[in-house]
């Protein structure tokens, strides 16, 4: 395949200024990096949240949106080993600032950026659709505590969302774990198929209430918040047995438009005690982002060829250099705080 001049690229330079396609060269390939040509991105909260960061924005120059993707590898440094011209790719570019994955050609470091081979069984919007969602399950599921006798017990706020339909997966079928799901009514069968043992309808049920009775009889191994805010953080401490951990990857805020994981440690200070005395006393807490190493997205692919997990993509968006139809439109669907799965973009 001959090797491209230019890669068109949507991208920001001002503190949630427009979103613009600009068109840059192609420079020569480093020795330790691939050149992959992007057929799909998916598009998370956190790209929203990196563009309004006044964080970024402080940073200049151009700066790219997007951090999953699915694509073929069209270029191969001379250094790179186990990846040739024509393998089909999927993972995450690790980048918070630079090159984003709503281009057309990104570079990547296989020694430093957790990817994959595509497996057949994931089409390139499926497989764009995964890293970060699953990625982020497994640094949530990291805080099981060991086995025991019995089934650990996992809730799941925010089921149905993109992290939360790869925690229930994962759950089941790697760490075999008893799992409730908490969701609204109509996406209660869609978690059921992904392998939720019980589901809360928080529309309809007291969900506090609902997890204290169960609690009263096992107390719970796991809390994972992918929603936000302290409505359960009253609680934790009821549901959870000492050896126990609330995570949450969103913290106490509830804004879609700020950053969260991690960094909410600093902007809710509160956490920071949180964390410390769970460490001293139990149960834990935890505000996580997401683990970073390739072989989580390995096994994703290994399970997806058995036919173990899925992917839920409520839209593929198709053009993402279209203001109007592309991009503009992906965006709307996220902030609308609704979706099931995934949204895709399609790159042309």
């Amino acid at each position: 395949m001959a090797y491209p001049s230019t890669n068109k690229v949507l991208s920001f330079a001002t503190l949630a200024g427009d979103l613009h396609v600009i068109e840059k060269e192609v420079p020569p390939l480093p020795a330790n990096e691939i050149l992959v040509k992007v057929h799909a991105a998916s598009i998370n909260p956190v790209d929203i949240q990196l563009w309004r960061s006044p964080l970024v924005a402080v940073v200049a120059g151009e700066k790219g949106m997007g951090r999953d993707f699915s694509g073929t590898v069209v270029a191969v440094g001379k250094d790179v080993k186990g990846w040739t011209e024509g393998d089909d790719i999927f993972g995450l570019l690790f980048e918070a600032l630079g090159q984003g994955t709503f281009s057309q050609y990104i570079n990547i470091n296989p020694s430093s950026t957790p990817v994959a081979k595509k497996p057949g069984c994931f089409s390139h919007e499926a497989a764009a659709s995964i890293p970060l969602v699953a990625l982020t399950a497994y640094a949530c599921l990291d805080w099981l505590p060991p086995p025991g006798p019995s089934q650990r017990r996992v809730i799941v706020r925010g089921a149905s969302g993109g992290t939360g339909s790869w925690i229930i997966q994962l759950a089941k079928v790697v760490y075999d774990c008893h799992v409730t799901a908490i969701c609204s009514a109509k996406n209660a069968e869609y978690v059921r198929t992904l392998g939720a043992d019980e589901v809360i309808d928080y529309t309809s049920q007291d969900v506090i209430q609902t997890l204290l009775s169960a609690a009263a009889t096992q107390p719970m191994d796991l809390v994972i918040d992918c929603v936000g805010g302290t409505d359960i953080l009253a609680h934790y401490k009821q549901l959870l047995h000492p050896r126990g951990a609330y995570v949450t990857i969103v913290g106490d805020k509830t804004s879609i438009t700020t950053l969260g994981g991690p960094i909410t440690y600093f902007t809710n200070p509160i956490q920071i005690l949180r964390f410390i005395r769970g460490y001293l006393f139990g149960p834990r807490y935890a505000c996580v982002s997401l683990l970073t190493k390739s072989e989580y997205l390995e096994q994703v692919a290994r399970l997806g060829e058995r036919g173990e997990v899925k992917c839920e993509i409520q839209e593929v968006v198709k053009g993402a250099f279209d203001e109007r139809e592309g991009w503009r439109k992906a965006v709307s669907l996220i902030e609308g705080c609704r979706i099931r799965g995934k949204v895709v973009l399609e790159i042309p």
